[in-house]
């Protein structure tokens, strides 16, 4: 399920945050994933009233060995490694560097290979059903050729 509904606190939305911008620092912070990141915690801090500012936020390492016992369902799990996901293609490409920091990130929070598995493939449909929809099918193509010369 794409982002089960699932109750987070503040604490779960600092932690995914965090874990999304050290994931970003993985292959240099892009200017989607800037955005992307900026705007996820934007939009959750109005809805949990953080008193944190992005910037000190984002000042602190993800804690992996706390990470267990924040993220201590499988709902939470799923709304960790989507995010972090998500964010990981914002520039166009899931790098083999990512992928190794997103499995250590499923790691530390006990989520198994084949749960791991199991978001990839739900963000990677999900991403491809959002471009399917799009009509102009040139503009798409120049679109990948030139994020492939990246």
């Amino acid at each position: 399920m794409l982002f089960p509904d699932t109750p987070l606190d503040l604490h779960h939305i600092q932690a995914i945050v965090r874990a999304m911008h050290e994931l970003a620092l993985t292959d240099g912070m892009h200017d989607a994933e800037r955005v992307m990141l900026r705007g996820f915690y934007d939009s959750c801090q109005q809805d949990a009233g953080a008193l944190t500012s992005f910037d000190e936020l984002i000042g602190q390492p993800f804690d992996a060995a706390a990470a267990k016992d924040i993220f201590d369902t499988p709902e939470r799990r799923a709304a960790l490694l989507q995010s972090c996901l998500f964010l990981a293609y914002a520039d166009g490409s899931y790098s083999a560097g990512e992928r190794a920091k997103v499995k250590a990130f499923a790691d530390a929070i006990g989520a198994s290979s084949a749960e791991l598995a199991q978001h990839e493939g739900l963000i990677s449909d999900h991403l491809m059903q959002q471009i399917s929809r799009i009509g102009n099918v040139d503009a798409l193509q120049q679109v990948a050729a030139e994020l492939d010369a990246r």
